[in-house]
């Protein structure tokens, strides 16, 4: 078992750096309250801006293509949306209880297919205090853990607040883990 080979240059990483700008710009925190709707969200801007990408936008709401699967423990794991077949697989988790762990365990099950890896976490309102930890580094485990991925293994993590951030305290609007 081996991961697919990827590259920091190329029409790959020419649309993950799309991608990357894409999800910093959009407004998770006005969006949905579900993951359903965070997906359905997500996924229709990117379909609407599908020609200032390189790769075919896959989304399991267009009729454009299937997403493709990845077999592993004998099941089948399939990405929420992807660029093109094997380029970019990307995977939203609303998360309200748990998650972040099943999360990054998808994400090294896709790199298995795809080239690079996008999680997007985006986190209630109930965990509001997860966020507020990453934050303030109280979560430095969780800070190098994420970084590592986006260095080392293109799984790069976003992790977005589904409620407004108060201005009085010193957090961030999302969290990126992304290198370019």
């Amino acid at each position: 078992m081996s991961f697919e080979s990827a590259r920091r240059h190329g029409r790959f990483w020419d649309d993950a750096l799309k991608l990357d700008k894409m999800i910093r710009k959009y407004p998770f925190n006005t969006t949905s309250k579900s993951e359903k709707g965070f997906e359905t969200g997500f996924a229709n801007t990117l379909m609407h801006n599908k020609r200032d990408f390189n790769c075919q936008v896959i989304t399991q709401i267009s009729k454009s293509g299937s997403v493709g699967s990845v077999y592993c423990f004998g099941k089948k794991h399939r990405p929420d949306m992807t660029l093109d077949e094997n380029g970019i697989a990307i995977e939203l988790k609303y998360i309200t209880y748990s998650g972040l762990r099943d999360a990054i365990g998808q994400g090294y099950i896709y790199r298995l297919k795809y080239r690079f890896v996008f999680l997007l976490l985006i986190v209630s309102e109930s965990k509001k205090t997860v966020y507020e930890d990453l934050s303030t580094n109280k979560e430095k485990d969780l800070r190098t853990v994420l970084q590592h991925l986006a260095d080392e293994m293109n799984i790069f993590t976003y992790i977005v607040p589904a409620f407004n951030i108060k201005s009085d305290k010193k957090i961030k609007s999302y969290h990126a883990f992304f290198r370019k």
